[in-house]
């Protein structure tokens, strides 16, 4: 258990390490490495070795803030969701009632998930167009349901 901590501490240290940059005389290339070069740190080999910046690491960087397009969008997004999912209650709702039903005579207690289900589906038809084959084949699909019942 003690040698798992140790390996895992050692591996988070390794993690922020610093970097080592230099370029390359012969290609001329930048090299970076988490490692020094040999050269570094010796008087002596450094005198004629390509000078070595230290990048110091800097932790990550603050999370990008959402633009306030991306924000409305999302908001959206959610209230489509939400209506959708009231949505599919009623379609839910309407599939389980007996096949019967008269809806052109529907009483008090039908009256408002029928409103309901109509005022959603012309909301969702406004916010969320590309959506409406998919609710409309959802909606078949129960009123099959529903006339197989009978």
């Amino acid at each position: 258990m003690k040698l798992l901590l140790a390996s895992l501490l050692s591996a988070s240290f390794a993690a922020h390490a610093e970097l080592y940059r230099w370029i390359d005389r012969e290609t001329g290339s930048v090299k970076f490495a988490n490692t020094p070069p040999p050269w570094y740190g010796d008087a002596e080999k450094q005198r004629g070795a390509p000078a070595v910046e230290v990048v110091p690491y800097g932790g990550p960087g603050p999370a990008p803030k959402p633009t306030p397009q991306a924000e409305g969008a999302a908001a959206e997004a959610r209230a489509i969701a939400v209506m959708e999912a009231r949505w599919l209650e009623l379609v839910r709702f309407f599939a389980s009632l007996p096949p019967s039903t008269d809806f052109s005579r529907a009483g008090a207690n039908l009256k408002p998930q029928l409103d309901a289900y109509q005022n959603l589906t012309a909301e969702l038809e406004r916010l969320d167009p590309a959506g409406a084959p998919r609710r409309r084949a959802q909606m078949a699909n129960a009123l099959g349901n529903l006339r197989r019942a009978e």
